[in-house]
């Protein structure tokens, strides 16, 4: 009979972990042959986290897990009628598909991630191996809520340890992680801060864990009682999770929104993106508040704390195009203008299935679709202002041009 493994791997996703992603689908491999070739059965758990603030400036929470994410599956979690399929996976295929849909974005809150998934439907204890694998490149303290969670942290390290749960945890050093060192058989990897795990040898650590799991001893006896929703999670209603009327705004012709400034906005992300056979462009217009101004596009990619990724498209490529900018900070910038230019004049702007997203550290989340029905060489899609009185601000433009768009003409 093949023993039994229930591995969770729970995933920072804010906005620096990204790297992260890719290379634990690209490595599962090396975790998972050292369990088959000891004869284990597996079953992969994910827990993907993140954290920002809604409109009012309270704290939200975005958790993925294998059968999705919002907050029908959180609550789930603590019903009586628990299913673990939305929880536990034995097909890898499913698990590189989850891994593949995180969407990195705003800040963390690792203690509450932890509390999440040591409330997983684990197999019973004395024939499953308990694993949770924690990956994160910020310090436990310096998530959304700081220390205020680490004020029950042994009520964590109680209930890990009474779950028989085994944890491999990756993330830069604190006295914190310190303390949950002391749970029996924890195996921390110190790793730098802000970098997305990036530096690490995914394969050989993956190996590494995969050796000591299928090395690792069972829990004898039955499943002791623990405290569920430490951080009383259990009781949270829809509005303490992400859900489209918190987080994201689809803008109209003319409808702007206004940015979260709560904290420095040092992390802007402008991406356009469209499925249709053209080549377009991505620009930004931009000008400081000294007056003097500046033009970003794939012949100049760079300017002062704003940054264009790429040229998608070419050779009129239709599929996944997409094109991003990233903005490090506004604090001296007045006004920015994105247009789209067609490189081979085509059909109309809303004919492309085209929009520009524009998301930030905060949280926020703005669409603007690229619904212009004229034809021309240029569409502006959107402004984003940032002036004294109302702060910085995104506005749907959606008007065509065939010269190059002048700042003060939209």
């Amino acid at each position: 009979m093949a023993s039994l493994v229930d591995l969770v791997l729970v995933v920072d996703t804010s906005d620096s972990m990204k790297p992260c992603f890719e290379h634990l689908k690209q490595n599962l491999s090396s975790l998972i042959s050292p369990l088959l070739q000891a004869n284990f059965t597996v079953r992969f758990g994910l827990l993907g986290y993140a954290a920002g603030k809604d409109r009012t400036g309270n704290i939200i929470y975005d958790h993925t897990f294998i059968g999705g994410s919002g907050h029908e599956l959180l609550k789930n979690l603590y019903s009586n009628q628990l299913s673990s399929d939305s929880y536990f996976t034995r097909d890898l295929h499913v698990l590189k598909t989850a891994l593949s849909n995180l969407n990195p974005q705003g800040n963390e809150d690792t203690f509450l991630a932890l509390d999440i998934a040591s409330d997983f439907p684990f197999g019973p204890k004395n024939t499953t191996r308990r694993v949770i694998a924690l990956f994160t490149d910020e310090k436990m303290e310096d998530g959304i809520k700081e220390h205020e969670p680490a004020a029950k942290l042994e009520n964590l390290i109680s209930k890990i340890y009474s779950r028989g749960i085994g944890l491999f945890y990756f993330g830069p050093h604190s006295s914190h992680l310190d303390e949950l060192s002391s749970i029996p058989g924890c195996q921390i990897t110190p790793v730098n801060s802000g970098d997305g795990l990036k530096n690490l040898d995914f394969s050989k650590l993956l190996e590494q864990i995969g050796k000591a799991i299928s090395m690792s001893k069972l829990q004898s006896g039955l499943e002791n009682t623990w405290e569920k929703a430490i951080y009383g999670q259990d009781r949270w209603d829809f509005t303490k999770s992400t859900n489209s009327s918190n987080r994201e705004v689809v803008l109209g012709v003319g409808e702007s929104s206004k940015l979260d400034t709560t904290e420095p906005l040092n992390n802007i992300r402008i991406k356009l993106k469209w499925t249709a056979d053209v080549d377009l462009d991505l620009h930004a217009f931009i000008r400081r508040k000294n007056g003097n101004e500046e033009h970003v596009y794939y012949a100049n990619k760079q300017a002062r704390n704003i940054r264009l990724d790429n040229d998608a498209g070419i050779g009129d490529l239709g599929g996944d195009n997409k094109e991003n900018i990233k903005i490090t900070s506004i604090e001296d910038v007045e006004v920015i203008i994105f247009a789209a230019n067609i490189f081979s004049l085509g059909g109309s702007f809303a004919d492309y299935d085209g929009q520009i997203i524009i998301r930030t550290n905060n949280g926020d989340k703005v669409t603007v679709p690229l619904s212009s029905p004229k034809t021309a060489n240029w569409c502006v899609i959107s402004k984003l202002t940032n002036n004294s009185n109302q702060g910085p601000t995104v506005i749907n433009i959606n008007k065509v041009t065939n010269d190059t768009p002048q700042i003060d003409s939209f």
